[in-house]
């Protein structure tokens, strides 16, 4: 395993100056940084010799993102990137707020209200849909990769996405699909990972959006029910039973409309564009039905 890179108070890396640390991971440390102009970022820092190289995947996602109309709904923008030889790569990035995971942590009954809970879900398969209209996966869609904004700039309602470590390009550059290799290994976090990762098959835009589908359930109810098991194998028949006549285990407490994802994500094959309309419709009418107050969002509160 690659050194974790420790960066100091008053460090500079390139021209930013390094404020305090903001946390660490499987992929290195953030740190929030300031530039000349003393505008508050966050610095990315990854070992040049990681043999992961996580940060590469997520230089690559957000300038293909800066290409397109899509990146100012849900993505960060990306202020710089560089790296220190010998020593580390790094990546500078708008600063955000607290993520869902934390946001979820505090709420009562670790669950968000369900006006919030239907909104954010909203969001966050927006940013799906653009992620995949640019012609990559996410793979390790959960609470802890969204973010909300920042107080400070008036963007409590926004979410944003993060961390590209583990996305995929399913599109060649000349513009064909890429065909699914015979076995995948496992990409993703075993709460949320789809069924095709526990079964090592070649993940595609439907699985990124039932990943999303079990982040919207526990958002919205606070569990799944196979919090408890940690075996992936295990997770992965819990999930295929939930998926046939235990459906109610997973969904009790859900708004009925959740219920009727899932046989849409079915109808789809491999190479299939997933029917976003029609989910954002059942959302649409989840929120009519339950009768509940959209705005403002738990936190704002």
């Amino acid at each position: 395993m690659s050194e974790l890179i420790q960066l100091q108070e008053g460090q500079k890396v390139g021209s930013w100056t390094i404020t305090k640390k903001l946390g660490e991971g499987g992929f290195g440390a953030v740190y929030l940084c300031k530039g000349k102009d003393d505008e508050l970022n966050a610095l990315k820092v990854e070992a040049e010799n990681d043999p992961h190289g996580l940060l590469r995947m997520e230089v690559y996602v957000l300038m293909e993102l800066k290409k397109t109309k899509f990146q100012a709904r849900h993505f960060l923008g990306l202020k710089d990137r560089g790296n220190v030889p010998g020593k580390f790569n790094y990546v500078v990035m708008t600063l955000v707020g607290k993520s869902l995971q934390e946001l979820r942590n505090e709420a009562p009954m670790k669950k968000f209200s369900m006006g919030t809970a239907i909104s954010v879900g909203r969001q966050c398969l927006e940013a799906l849909e653009d992620l995949h209209n640019v012609g990559i996966l996410h793979r390790d869609i959960k609470p802890g990769n969204y973010t909300i904004g920042r107080k400070e700039l008036n963007e409590l309602r926004k979410v944003y996405m993060l961390d590209f470590g583990m996305a995929r390009k399913f599109v060649k550059e000349d513009g064909t699909l890429r065909n699914p290799r015979a076995r995948a290994g496992f990409r993703g976090t075993v709460k949320y990972a789809p069924l095709a990762c526990h079964v090592h098959r070649e993940q595609c835009r439907k699985d990124d959006i039932e990943s999303w589908m079990y982040m919207l359930v526990e958002i919205t109810c606070g569990r799944l029910p196979w919090r408890n098991l940690t075996e992936s194998n295990d997770v992965g028949l819990f999930k295929k039973d939930c998926k046939g006549e235990r459906y109610r285990c997973l969904f009790g407490g859900c708004p009925r409309e959740y219920t009727e994802i899932f046989p849409i994500l079915d109808k789809g094959k491999f190479f299939d564009a997933p029917d976003y309309p029609a989910i954002y419709k059942l959302l649409e009418l989840a929120l009519q039905n339950t009768r509940a107050q959209e705005f403002p969002y738990d936190w704002e509160m």
